[in-house]
């Protein structure tokens, strides 16, 4: 199952669509990943969650319980730009979301695969590396299966482009 969380139509980034909480890298996950970047994004991770739902991972933080699965630097050309690390970690079926309102105004724990199909129906909308991480983990008969098969994979930047085709901004996968 996937938590994702609809971004409050305030939001400055991707307002009324649903993705994973994530934030920003600070100076101190830095500090804490003593020099190791993929550590401090684990540390950030973890404490974008905790922020934005209210799901602790655990203290002291057991950073191989955060497993990378996929890096996205949006492209030259938009307004904004991220360099965004995706991370899974277990929690337990009866884990409970407490929403801080301005960061998300709803939740749900829903099967990558049935994200997908609602994304697809129009119901779920998803922001584009939300949508391709989603279509990655589909398939996988539990978490348990998924993080263990992510544990040793090489990740490699995902570097869409944006190209416009008949007058219209489009973002495509190389």
């Amino acid at each position: 199952m996937a938590e994702v969380t609809p971004i409050p139509a305030a939001s400055a980034f991707a307002p009324d669509v649903w993705a994973f909480p994530g934030g920003v890298l600070e100076e101190s996950d830095r500090n804490a990943g003593r020099g190791i970047l993929l550590n401090a994004m684990r540390i950030a991770a973890a404490r974008e969650l905790f922020e934005e739902t209210g799901i602790s991972l655990g203290s002291p933080l057991d950073l191989e319980r955060l497993v990378w699965t996929s890096h996205w630097i949006t492209p030259v050309g938009l307004p904004k730009r991220f360099d965004t690390y995706f991370l899974l970690a277990c929690v337990g079926r009866d884990t409970v979301t407490m929403l801080q309102e301005t960061e998300a105004v709803d939740s749900i724990w829903i099967s990558p695969a049935d994200a997908v199909q609602g994304h697809m129906a129009g119901s779920i909308p998803l922001v584009f590396p939300t949508l391709k991480n989603l279509e990655a983990i589909v398939g996988f008969r539990s978490a348990a299966e998924l993080i263990e098969s992510l544990r040793k994979v090489e990740i490699v930047a995902t570097r869409p482009m944006l190209v416009i085709e008949n007058g219209q901004k489009k973002i495509v996968l190389p």
